[in-house]
């Protein structure tokens, strides 16, 4: 953060303080001759990276007290320019301090015009300080500044004179609702303790008079009298200034006060100079008399500061940012190889089921074509319903033939009944794969011994079921059909057989 200094300027001169953290430490002084002004050029220039507040504590100033009408934007602006010089005519350092609107009728706003009124008193510090491009922060009076700090050295809105000394002499600010309205400046000859006491007390009754003939204060009036100052002085003051009807006098000590706003002055001091100085450093007022181009490289360099401080707020959110990509990255890398010790754990375990398993021959290339296969026949999975309403049906149109037992297969080809004349060989079909039914039956006992009547039905039932999509192969008949063998009559046949049901076997097939 660059050094501040405030310059605080008198009118007789210019006086340097540096303030830092508390402290304010005088670090020189220059006379308004052609030494003085040269040797401040020198110091400034040596100086140039700091800040500069110029402080004035002069007798030329003026205020002028006006009720405007409420208006906000350019047109507010307009109307205080006009009243600023109307009233300071051929001063640039004049300002305008609201204090607040009326409370009746149209309800203005009460404006106090403020102004420097001699600047050529100003002129040849504000050249040196333009010349060496000085960062001048901005212009401000004794009476701005304790317009934001003496409210609460006050502490009552009552009607209230503050008396502080200064290096200038005795300044009296009136203050009314909390509000300053009013300041003025005695210098002193010899800056004793009586002349400081008798200054206090016959300006204190000359501004009270001078309220009263303003009309800012109405006749016999009560006002108090705050006296900051050194608790050396307060008996000498005492003496010269006593409470009557009018005023009544009480004493701030500057050293208390001085702690109370974290200001560490020194136990010696008998001026407010440096307690101002430090108010003006810490918390400038918003108000001030400086112009533009007055402060136009403190503009600069705060332009700069923004700047600066924008790119180490990124530099520092980059590098923020950054850290936590590495965090995340090592949380990550971390969790890679978590994870690689689990599946090396996983594999080894699964190695250690495969050698716990009984050792096939099928190798993994047939294992695959097995389960190419497999998935290929569930694919083509058969439907089995019409096979089976073809036989129900047969079934039905032949009933002396009984169904004993039925199962159903997927066969790759069709083999030709291994005894001669037990049924025709069936062609290939396409694709090579068939749906077949195995089919035992058996017919009424009472046929046990008719050979002929049993070949009769087991015969009408082949011919119901053959179709030209079902082939249909005997697999066993109840008696032998070789050539050798005749057929035997009813008569001929044995009564042994009359009680045995004939038992046959069929096969029929659809292809896939």
């Amino acid at each position: 953060m660059a050094q501040k200094y405030i310059l605080f300027f008198n009118g007789n001169q210019l006086r340097i303080h540096s303030w830092k953290t508390g402290h304010v430490k005088l670090e020189a002084e220059f006379l308004p001759d052609s030494a003085g002004l040269e040797a401040f050029a020198n110091w400034i220039g040596n100086h140039r990276g700091s800040l500069f507040y110029l402080l004035a504590d002069v007798t030329e100033e003026g205020f002028q007290r006006e009720d405007i009408p409420w208006l906000q934007g350019r047109d507010r602006s307009a109307v205080i320019k006009r009243r600023l010089s109307q009233y300071f005519y051929g001063t640039p350092l004049a300002v305008a301090l609201s204090l607040g609107r009326a409370t009746e009728g149209r309800r203005d706003e009460k404006m106090l015009f403020c102004a420097l009124t001699r600047a050529e008193a100003f002129a040849p510090w504000l050249n040196i300080l333009h010349q060496t491009e000085a960062r001048l922060a901005g212009i401000w009076s004794v009476p701005l500044v304790l317009a934001g700090c003496a409210p609460r050295w006050i502490g009552s809105a009552e009607p209230t004179l503050l008396i502080t000394l200064t290096s200038g002499g005795v300044r009296q600010t009136f203050f009314n609702a909390g509000k300053m309205r009013f300041s003025r400046l005695t210098p002193l000859a010899t800056r004793s303790q009586n002349e400081i006491a008798r200054a206090i007390g016959n300006e204190a009754a000359n501004t009270y008079q001078y309220l009263v003939g303003q009309r800012q204060i109405q006749r016999d009036t009560a006002v108090r009298v705050m006296v900051l100052a050194s608790a050396v002085h307060h008996p000498v003051i005492r003496q010269h200034c006593r409470t009557h009807d009018a005023l009544t006098v009480d004493f701030i000590d500057l050293a208390a006060t001085a702690r109370n706003d974290g200001f560490k002055m020194l136990p010696d001091a008998e001026t407010a100079d440096e307690l101002l100085s430090h108010h003006l450093a810490a918390k400038p007022p918003r108000l001030q008399f400086a112009r533009s181009p007055d402060r136009r490289f403190y503009r600069l360099w705060q332009l700069r500061f923004a700047l600066t401080a924008s790119a180490w707020i990124i530099l520092a959110s980059g590098l923020l940012f950054a850290a936590k990509t590495g965090i995340a990255i090592q949380g990550l890398r971390q969790d890679i190889a978590e994870a690689e010790t689990r599946t090396q754990l996983a594999q080894q375990h699964y190695d250690a089921l495969l050698d716990s398993l009984p050792k096939v021959k099928a190798t993994p290339a047939g294992l695959f074509a097995l389960m190419g296969r497999l998935n290929e026949l569930q694919n083509r999975s058969p439907d089995m319903e019409p096979l089976l309403a073809h036989l129900s049906q047969a079934l039905n149109q032949t009933p002396k033939v009984e169904l004993t037992h039925l199962e159903w297969k997927i066969a790759s080809h069709l083999d030709a009944p291994g005894k001669p004349g037990a049924g025709e060989t069936p062609s290939a079909a396409p694709g090579g794969a068939w749906t077949a039914l195995e089919i035992q039956a058996q017919l009424p006992p009472g046929l046990g011994a008719d050979l002929r009547a049993q070949k009769e039905i087991i015969d009408s039932f082949v011919e119901r079921l053959k179709n030209p999509q079902t082939t249909v192969q005997i697999l066993a008949m109840p008696f032998d059909v070789e050539s050798g063998k005749p057929l035997k009559s009813h008569g001929e046949a044995s009564d042994s057989h009359n009680d045995v049901a004939p038992k046959f076997s069929l096969l029929i097939a659809r292809p896939l």
